[in-house]
């Protein structure tokens, strides 16, 4: 029996789309101003909506603000999972060269760009107050990420190192490659960059390697 996709009525449209206007500008105005600083006023106007809409398809600020976080994390989630997936690579491959083809993906995700600009500053925001938008973010995109490479580098660790230990340094390993999306400026300015071009990205990702197959993780690579 074949099945046919209701189409949209012309309410349902709007009301999508009133939806998105709302999360696009709660996720600029808040990521500029703070959450407290965002009005629900400043909020309506930015999304050139009725004050009334946000009520009515959120319930209230603190919702949108949440349901502007989900979305983020929606996404995230499935990009980190393409650098969750290197790991899970089968064949001949040792698990520390997935580990580090991970980190690796991970890096070039970052440096992507392919994200709207007013998410970084948000994104930044919310971290900075570990709020419970944060939690949402991490809970359901960042946490995958970290478990899942501290699983793979329980492989090949030394005994040396104890769970809390291997955890640590995975999770700042995980916060320098973040650092190059949401605190890039430090390395342009360090090394004299403009931007972060092939050359750049190259010298970048070499660092990340050695870091990978240096005593940070206390690796075991075969010779």
């Amino acid at each position: 029996m074949s099945t046919h996709l209701i189409p949209q009525s012309g309410h349902e449209s709007r009301s999508e789309k009133t939806r998105t206007q709302l999360i696009e500008a709660a996720i600029e105005v808040i990521g500029a101003v703070g959450y407290e600083g965002a009005s629900t006023r400043i909020l309506a106007r930015t999304a050139n909506t009725a004050l009334s809409a946000i009520p009515y398809h959120f319930g209230g600020k603190r919702e949108l603000y949440l349901a502007a976080a989900q979305v983020i994390a929606d996404y995230a989630d499935s990009r980190f999972a393409e650098a969750v997936s290197v790991l899970e690579v089968g064949g001949s491959v040792e698990p520390s060269l997935r580990f580090e083809g991970a980190l690796v993906k991970l890096l070039h995700i970052m440096l992507e760009d392919a994200e709207p600009a007013s998410w970084t500053p948000f994104v930044a925001r919310c971290c900075y107050d570990n709020d419970e938008a944060f939690a949402l973010i991490f809970d359901q995109a960042i946490a995958p990420l970290i478990e899942a490479l501290v699983c793979a580098v329980g492989g090949f660790s030394s005994p040396s190192l104890n769970d809390e230990a291997v955890r640590l340094r995975i999770s700042s390993i995980v916060t320098a490659i973040i650092s190059f999306r949401f605190l890039r400026g430090i390395t342009l300015r360090s090394m004299d960059w403009e931007q972060f071009q092939i050359g750049c990205i190259g010298q970048v990702e070499a660092m990340v390697r050695e870091l990978c197959r240096g005593d940070f993780v206390t690796v075991r690579f075969s010779q």
